[in-house]
Parts: structure tokens; sequence; C-alpha cells
């Protein structure tokens, strides 16, 4: 009776790791691996075409801006996907993958991700100043002050990693099974002091950030339909027509869909954050491990697919945008006015 339970254990322990294998393979080996790769030159070319454009605006100086989070967050994944490929362990080589990942790359992501989403917070709640306050945002909402606000969000996400790498490092440590020293993790003396905090940090920003975002985007909508419903009533009154340019109410629309990707991609990373604080067996080494391990795939792969999109949403909806982009590849174009 014990042997056929242990068979079964045995079996049970293969068919999990046969299916980590295919699903690994596929989601991150291939598709996530593929989508990023493309995100990557796609974030490439987002930068070249917002330096040739000129940091003239607050929203070239965001969207670039956050192009490079995208960048280094798209770099951080395709490192998960090696790190965490199953096939990486044949290779017997003296790294601990997911260890090393932990510190190299696991908060790089998060820390990227959060500004992306704060960033792109800051973008939507200018334009809806910009819609409320036309005539007299953009005295309060200056270039300097927009790269003021950029340089803060990124130092402020990168501080929160201060405690967790305050208590842990790379070091060398002696592998038993293997009978050889491979490269991991250490953990310092203030571990007990500073463990958890980075974590919650990262939550709290990513759920308030994520919050913020489908409040500030659905009256972003309310303000345009207002303000669309009363230039239709004041059609002929003068302040009617200054109130709010065509270009305006375009790079609001731009702004909403950009959030709305945003907010649609993020609430797989937030609801999972949520998770990991709330269900005590929801990590790596719980009773849900597995599930863990999958949803954060999806997770990332969902960022991904935020992160490599962006250029799809701005050469469909900015028409300047469209035109620096053709230029870049050497095509004639017709000089047409400004969206943006």
């Amino acid at each position: 009776m014990a042997e056929i339970n242990k068979s079964k254990s045995l079996d049970d322990q293969y068919q999990e790791f046969f299916h980590w294998e295919i699903f690994s393979l596929v989601n991150n080996a291939i598709v996530c691996t593929l989508i990023g790769l493309l995100g990557l030159v796609a974030n490439v070319i987002n930068m070249m075409v917002f330096v040739r454009q000129g940091f003239n605006s607050s929203m070239n100086i965001s969207f670039f801006s956050m192009a490079v989070s995208d960048i280094v967050r798209i770099l951080s994944v395709e490192w998960a996907n090696i790190c965490f490929n199953p096939y990486i362990e044949k290779l017997e080589a003296s790294i601990m993958f997911d260890y090393v990942f932990y510190i190299t790359g696991g908060w790089t992501v998060g820390c990227a991700c959060r500004i992306t989403l704060h960033i792109t917070l800051y973008v939507t709640v200018e334009r809806c100043l910009c819609i409320v306050f036309p005539l007299t945002i953009r005295k309060f909402i200056t270039i300097t002050r927009t790269k003021i606000v950029i340089i803060l969000i990124y130092f402020t996400n990168a501080l929160t990693l201060v405690p967790e790498y305050m208590s842990v490092y790379l070091t060398w440590l002696y592998d038993v099974k293997r009978n050889a020293t491979i490269l991991g993790v250490g953990f310092r003396n203030n571990g007990l002091q500073t463990k958890g905090i980075t974590f919650m940090l990262h939550v709290l920003l990513i759920v308030i950030g994520l919050f913020c975002i489908v409040v500030m985007t659905t009256v972003l909508v309310l303000q345009l339909r207002r303000q669309r419903k009363w230039r239709l009533k004041n059609s002929s009154n003068s302040l009617a027509k200054n109130s709010l340019t065509l270009r305006d109410r375009r790079s609001a629309v731009l702004v909403i869909v950009v959030a709305t990707s945003v907010a649609i991609c993020y609430i797989p990373i937030a609801s999972l954050s949520l998770a990991t604080v709330f269900v005590p067996d929801f990590y790596v080494g719980g009773k849900y491990v597995n599930f863990f391990r999958d949803s954060w795939a999806l997770a990332f792969l969902s960022g991904i697919i935020n992160s490599s999109s962006t250029i799809l949403i701005y050469y469909r909806m900015s028409s300047k945008y469209q035109e620096t982009f053709l230029k870049l590849l050497g095509r004639n174009v017709q000089n047409k006015k400004s969206d943006k």
C-alpha cells in the first residue's frame, strides 16, 4: 500500500513538472520572449521619435520616460524567462538562477512597472487639468516641472528597493547535492528588520496608483463629454471656440487609450500582489506554489503586452507621431496639422 501511494506521489510530481515544462516553454520561452523582443524594438523607436520631435511638451517628456522604464521592464522579464526556464537546470551551471533573478531582476521588474504606472497617472492628471482649466493650466504645468515630477517618480520608486538590497546580496554558496560552490543569495543580520518592507511598499504603490488611474481616466472621459456638449450648445460663442482646441481633445483621447491599456494590463499584477499579502500559502515555497508560478508568469505576459503595444497606440492616434515615424524610415510625408 505504501509503495502504491509513493508511486502515485511520484506520478503526480512528474505530471506537475511536465505541466510546468510545457507551460514555461509556450508562455515564457516563446510567447513572452518574442513579444518582449518586439517590445524592445518598439520602445527604442518610441524614444527616437520623441527625441526627434523634441522635449518641448510635457507629453513628449512623459512618453519618452515611459519608454525608458518599459525597456528596463522588458529586459528584466526576458532575464526571468531565461532564469525560470525548466531546461536551464540541465546545464548544471554554477548558478542558482531563480535566486540570482530575485536580486538582479525580480525587484527591477516591479520598480519599472510602478514607474510606468505613475508616469501614466501623471499624464492623465495633466490632461484632466487641461480639460478643466484650458486657459490657465499651462502656466502651472511647465516643461521644467514635468521633468522634476518624472525624476521624483523614478527616484521614489528606486528608493523603495533600499530595504531589500540592504538585507540580501549575491554570494558563493556550497551546494551539498552538487558538491560544488555555486552563485546564490546571502542574507545579512538585519534581514528580520527589513523583511517584507519593499514588497509592502510595492503593493501599496501599485494598488493606489492603479485605483487613481481608473478614477482619473473616468473623470477625463466625463470631462471630455461635458466639454463636447457645452461646445455644441455654445458653438457660436467665441469663448467656446477658444476653450479647448482640437489638439487638446485628441491628446486627451490618446491619454485615455494609453491609461485604459495600462489599467487593464495591471489588474493581474495588482490582484496577485494583494493575494500574496493576504493568502498565507501563496508564495514560492507555499502550498499554492504551482498556481503562484503560473499566474505570475501570465502577469508578466500582460505587462510585456502593455509595454510593447504603446507604439501601436501612438501610431494609430497621433498624426504627429505617425509623421515623425515615417520620416525616420526615410519616407516623404506631407505636412499635416499637429494633433499632439
